[in-house]
């Protein structure tokens, strides 16, 4: 009877860590998507506004070091947000249920996601004449492109999966199984709340990190998959050095 009590007890223990620890990196995530694009959507039009931007354009700085300076010094604020959360992610491994993988994981994904954001935010402040008109411009995007673009996107693919799964039964095609497979990792990887949870869910319950396969129901072959937090990374830094490079061109042009 002892053995169960302590049993039940690490397991109960083990709960409060892990909700402790999906308290504290959804905290952080929500800071991130409200600091990190207003952070960046001021730095080049703040300069504009102050009368300052001429006289920049008048030095020897060159502008890939201009803006990405620019994206440094804001997303050092941001680095360090993240940094003093790391004691309080770890309050989790006293009650248990919380590994370093995980504490690792969830570092990467809020890393990744600043720096994508940032990027956005500073796109626009590039693009766009006025602090406030770039912040409202980077706030829409970001929240149309990675939230409510996947939720209607993952409605329609679940009930495209309903009528060929459930009602059309093992007469699905293999490839387009494998179509629709590939098309819900690619939603889930844009939102990086339903990445995390998914990636955290593999590590878990299969001890997957990176690739695993995966068995079609179609006829019971396997097709390679990724861990959701994988495609999250590559996407995101992507579309971030794509941004950066378009925030230098837009920068280019203004100069004389």
């Amino acid at each position: 009877y002892s053995a169960q009590t302590r049993t039940s007890g690490s397991s109960a223990a083990g709960e409060i860590g892990r909700v402790l620890f999906l308290g504290v990196v959804g905290i952080e995530l929500l800071l991130i998507i409200f600091i990190a694009p207003a952070f960046t959507a001021g730095a080049i039009t703040g300069e504009r506004e102050r009368q300052t931007y001429d006289l920049l354009q008048t030095t020897l700085l060159a502008t890939p070091s201009f803006v990405i300076g620019k994206l440094e010094s804001a997303l050092g604020y941001i680095l360090l947000l993240l940094l003093s959360g790391i004691p309080l992610q770890s309050i989790a491994f006293l009650f248990g249920g919380v590994t370093e993988l995980e504490l690792a994981l969830a570092f990467v994904i809020l890393l990744v996601t600043a720096v994508a954001l940032g990027t956005v935010g500073i796109y626009f402040s590039a693009a766009m004449p006025r602090t406030l008109l770039a912040s409202v411009r980077a706030y829409s995007v970001i929240l149309g492109v990675m939230f409510v673009a996947p939720v209607l996107l993952s409605a329609v693919l679940n009930v495209i999966n309903e009528l060929l799964f459930v009602r059309g039964g093992a007469a699905v095609s293999p490839v387009l199984e494998t179509i629709t497979r590939y098309l819900d990792l690619l939603l889930v990887s844009i939102n990086p709340i339903a990445s995390g949870l998914a990636a955290q869910n593999l590590l878990i319950d299969q001890r997957v990190l990176g690739f695993y396969p995966y068995t079609l129901r179609s006829d019971g072959s396997t097709i390679p998959m990724v861990s959701p937090w994988i495609t999250l990374t590559i996407i995101y830094l992507t579309v971030s050095a794509v941004l950066v490079v378009l925030t230098i061109r837009s920068t280019r042009e203004e100069t004389p």
